[in-house]
């Protein structure tokens, strides 16, 4: 019954994270299902084909964005296989587990009130699905990738990134009117 009360904790948790969307609910359902079939056996592998049919999600790029949030918000520990026959990695956290150990921390610590920015460096096959789905070709892609890369993914007024996928749509805008004005 403890595995049930994990799939409860989730949609407790979820309800409080507005960046999730029903992709990652039906993705962290499909994984929970995965997990039960592997008799909950921590950690399990999975098969991304599978586990997209299983969540009703078609884009690569939407499984491999909504996975890697899964993993960042901590629903989940994702440990990528780039190899086929052994399939990627995954945990399912347990919350009860997860709170008491933030508890601990929070409880050492003096509360401080200001937003942090939490940016991660996307992988390169992340930036190539960005600009496929738009109809660019891979160049732009790397284009873009090493440019930021050699920048330390820094912006033009040295500050630190926030969001690449907000610097790739002015990177794509650019290359369109370019295109438009030549």
């Amino acid at each position: 019954m403890k595995q049930n009360n994990k799939i409860i904790d989730f949609f407790g948790n979820v309800i409080k994270d507005y960046q999730m969307s029903p992709a990652h609910i039906s993705l962290y359902v499909s994984l929970f299902q995965m997990w039960s079939i592997n008799e909950y056996q921590t950690p399990f592998h999975i098969c991304r084909k599978y586990v997209m049919q299983l969540s009703k999600i078609k884009s690569f790029a939407t499984y491999h964005k909504c996975i890697k949030e899964l993993h960042e918000a901590r629903f989940i520990i994702y440990s990528p296989s780039f190899n086929p026959h052994i399939g990627s990695s995954i945990e399912i956290i347990d919350f009860e587990s997860e709170n008491r150990r933030k508890n601990k921390i929070l409880s050492g610590q003096s509360t401080v009130s200001h937003k942090e920015v939490c940016f991660s460096v996307p992988m390169l096959y992340e930036v190539e699905l960005y600009f496929e789905e738009r109809d660019l070709l891979f160049e732009k892609a790397h284009q873009f990738y090493s440019l930021y890369e050699s920048k330390n993914w820094k912006l033009v007024n040295g500050r630190p990134m926030k969001c690449w996928k907000s610097a790739a749509r002015n990177w794509i805008s650019k290359i369109k009117n370019q295109n438009q004005n030549s």
